[in-house]
């Protein structure tokens, strides 16, 4: 069995996503050290565009193009990576953490009885090893798990756990022509994307996320004001989501999103077990509540223990003076 790795880019609006750049990136460092080529794999409708982009990541890009892969299913996206899957026998396959990751990657390493890490935030050889790096137990804990199997491997990593790196390569192209089914139970009717948003909560390098100190919904305008100012967004709590006052696509933790950006500051957060296993891992953690007891304040690098009305405005000022002075 050859030790290729491949990796899975996904899309959305018709462009890359960072996560999957991130992935190509770190699985070339991987692939230079166990002397392999890299892989990406891109499947989807009226993708070919795409190639151009991919080229100087890869060895060699795999395309499959057709109408019914228009929209993510994983009945025909599950089928057409299994059938790829067996015809290349990939030693490492690579997915990002996302909810279309999370939703694939489990149903691939069942069909073809294989093994899967998920949530990982990264990975080393070590000799001949593979070792993958994964917080277990909320965050309180960071494993390493080797593997040695000949079976593939799949993973799926945070978004941002990896820089982006552009390399020189001019990959070669294999297209494949797969015939594919779908369950017919299933259809399609509609889609609501929510509103635009200016960055994915998941691969945002700055997030800043609102608890129920917050106290109420209107509060949440000069979170968006800052995350204005530093291009980044504005995640939400359990409970705020639960109290209406920010829509599902907002939640942090481990029923809505988990997120590593470079910098993340929680307002009002108090911060239960199921939002830190969320974000446990972002490079940076600014903690701003009244509470010194809160339990958030356990995973914060620095924390402000004081009023967040008061500290805010302040927040607001001094970072839009900072931009205005760079």
């Amino acid at each position: 069995m050859t030790k290729d790795i491949y990796v899975f880019i996904e899309t959305k609006d018709q462009n890359v996503r960072k996560a999957s750049l991130e992935l190509l990136s770190k699985g070339k460092e991987i692939a230079e050290k166990l002397s392999s080529q890299l892989y990406a794999v891109l499947i989807g409708h009226n993708v070919s565009g795409l190639i151009e982009e991919l080229k100087p990541f890869s060895d060699k890009i795999i395309v499959a193009e057709a109408e019914i892969l228009e929209h993510f299913r994983w009945d025909t996206y599950g089928e057409v990576l299994e059938k790829l899957l067996k015809k290349y026998s990939p030693y490492l396959f690579f997915g990002a953490s996302t909810t279309t990751g999370k939703d694939l990657f489990p149903r691939l390493s069942a069909r073809l009885k294989s093994h899967i890490i998920s949530d990982a935030v990264d990975i080393q050889i070590d000799g001949a090893e593979i070792k993958v790096k994964k917080p277990i137990f909320g965050g309180k804990v960071l494993s390493w798990l080797s593997y040695d199997d000949d079976r593939t491997l799949f993973i799926t990593f945070r978004p941002n756990s990896f820089a982006v790196i552009k390399g020189s390569y001019q990959a070669e192209i294999f297209i494949e022509n797969i015939e594919i089914t779908r369950d017919e139970r299933m259809n399609v009717l509609s889609i609501d994307k929510g509103g635009s948003k200016k960055v994915d909560l998941q691969e945002a390098d700055f997030i800043i996320c609102g608890g129920r100190g917050m106290k109420g919904p209107e509060h949440f305008q000069i979170l968006e004001e800052i995350a204005d100012i530093m291009n980044g967004r504005v995640g939400a709590s359990r409970a705020v989501v639960d109290s209406k006052w920010r829509e599902y696509d907002d939640q942090i933790g481990k029923s809505g999103k988990t997120i590593s950006p470079k910098l993340y500051i929680g307002c009002g957060v108090s911060g239960a077990l199921h939002h830190t296993m969320g974000m446990d891992t972002s490079k940076i953690i600014v903690v701003i509540n009244k509470d010194q007891n809160a339990p958030i304040f356990q995973y914060a690098d620095y924390g402000i223990v004081d009023d967040l009305f008061t500290i805010l405005p302040i927040l607001k000022e001094k970072l839009k003076q900072a931009k205005n002075e760079t």
